[in-house]
Parts: C-alpha cells; sequence; structure tokens
C-alpha cells in the first residue's frame, strides 16, 4: 500500500511540475490540503414576468403572455417586462398573434 501511495504521489508531482516548471514536488509526509469550501451560490432572481404576466422582446418588439410558447424562446438579454398589454402597446410593442395577450 506504501509503495501504491509512494507511486500516486510522484506521479501527481510529475504532473505538476510539467504544468508549472517551479512547482515543488509534493512531500509524501505532508498533510494532504483541505478541500475548498464552496461559497454557496447567489439567489435567483424573481423573474419580473411572473409577476406581471406580460413579456416582451426587444428585437421583435412583440409582447406575449407569460405561459407563451413563443415567450419561453426570448433570451434573457432581450426581455422587457411590462405591468399591462396596454402598458406595452403604449411603449410600440405589437401583440403576439399566438397568445393574442
Amino acid at each position: 500500500m506504501n509503495r501504491a501511495l509512494l507511486a500516486l504521489l510522484l506521479a501527481a508531482s510529475v504532473v505538476a511540475i510539467a504544468q508549472d516548471p517551479k512547482a515543488k514536488p509534493a512531500d509524501p509526509k505532508a498533510k494532504p490540503a483541505a478541500a475548498p469550501v464552496a461559497k454557496p451560490a447567489p439567489a435567483a432572481k424573481a423573474a419580473p414576468a411572473a409577476a406581471t404576466g406580460i413579456v416582451a422582446n426587444k428585437d421583435s418588439k412583440t409582447f406575449h403572455k407569460a405561459d407563451c410558447k413563443s415567450a419561453a424562446k426570448i433570451k434573457d438579454a432581450n426581455k422587457a417586462a411590462f405591468a399591462s398589454a396596454a402598458e406595452a402597446t403604449k411603449a410600440g410593442y405589437k401583440a403576439c398573434k399566438v397568445c393574442k395577450p
């Protein structure tokens, strides 16, 4: 078992040196480093469309109901949310022909 461990440490050292020529070989007597602690993921933002019900595509200037299949295809960068269909129309958007909001 000790030979296998030593061979593994030697192989790891060779790989480390190959990646970074200035790196020192691993010390077989050294304690292994603690695993890095993962940071918690940031809280997901609530979709504004869920609250308003109207999702618009900035590129096509079309607005949809939040559950429209066409609205699901809009990239996040192109999404805009409105409080009502009237507000979207006033902003120059046209209604979707599929969901007819």
